[in-house]
């Protein structure tokens, strides 16, 4: 799970704390560490997308079970079979860990070098390969032609309302005469870039989430859809009415996450 708090006026994450046998370690944070944390007088809150996973995401669930199903065909039979689920279970998890991996590479990319490296022309010098040149210089050129510029965005931005009482990090804020908050999503293989066809519910949800946190009035939000195969990207705008209802959506998920799991302001 993932969690913010703010210390002098400066939000900033607790998504790994220490383990307790091996403090030079960490694991990642738990329901429990926040509620300690609570009971010291620090107020840990929620991330966007860990409230929005008291969802039930049946595409996902159906992905993960496909990948263990694919893991087990291929795995030969072992005479102990908890030994041979063991072993499906692990090698799907190493597969199934590739996509996210090769996702959290790009995001880094593009908050290094989006409006700070294709313009300037020499990819070797910015330690970037071909395609990944090729995807900072499209999203730069499509920000471009929305009227956005360097001087107005701002890159990670985390944020807090305490009011509502969750917390977040957007890959990509504008603040101009027109706000934006856009959120990159990337896809392993081309097979499963369509473009068009790749927006869902939760994507407003999250977006929708975001741009309430970060701005007191109106705001446009789209994706980013990025294929890491062949560098094409897909630019998806949600409409207002799509993001009040996604709001909407996001406040009962919240509700939801504070009476079942954790209230960032009572104390267990």
């Amino acid at each position: 799970m993932h969690f913010y708090t703010k210390q002098d006026d400066k939000v900033q994450a607790r998504h790994f704390v220490p383990m307790a046998k091996d403090p030079s370690r960490n694991r990642p944070s738990r329901v429990s560490d926040a509620k300690k944390a609570l009971k010291n007088g620090e107020q840990w809150f929620p991330s966007v997308t860990t409230v929005l996973n008291v969802l039930d995401k049946p595409a996902l669930v159906n992905w993960k079970v496909d990948q263990h199903l694919q893991q087990a065909f291929s795995v030969p039979p072992l005479q102990d079979q908890g030994m041979w689920i063991d072993k499906v279970k692990s090698i799907t998890r190493s597969s199934m860990d590739v996509a996210p991996s090769a996702g959290t590479d790009m995001h880094k990319i593009l908050e290094d070098h989006v409006f700070f490296g294709s313009d300037q022309g020499n990819k070797e010098l910015l330690n970037m390969d071909g395609l990944e040149f090729h995807i900072v210089h499209e999203i730069e050129m499509k920000l471009d032609r929305l009227g956005i510029t360097p001087q107005d965005t701002y890159k990670e931005e985390y944020f807090l309302d305490d009011g509502v009482g969750y917390a977040g990090c957007a890959d990509l804020v504008v603040r101009d005469d027109e706000c934006w908050v856009i959120d990159y999503k990337t896809k392993l293989t081309a097979d499963k870039f369509k473009p068009g066809k790749m927006a869902y519910p939760d994507h407003t949800r999250q977006l929708a989430a975001y741009g309430m946190a970060l701005f007191p009035n109106k705001f446009r939000a789209a994706n980013i859809f990025i294929c890491l195969e062949t560098g094409d990207i897909d630019f998806h705008e949600h409409s207002w009415e799509s993001l009040e209802n996604g709001w909407l959506d996001f406040v009962d998920c919240l509700n939801i996450f504070k009476r079942n799991t954790f209230n960032p302001t009572t104390a267990a």
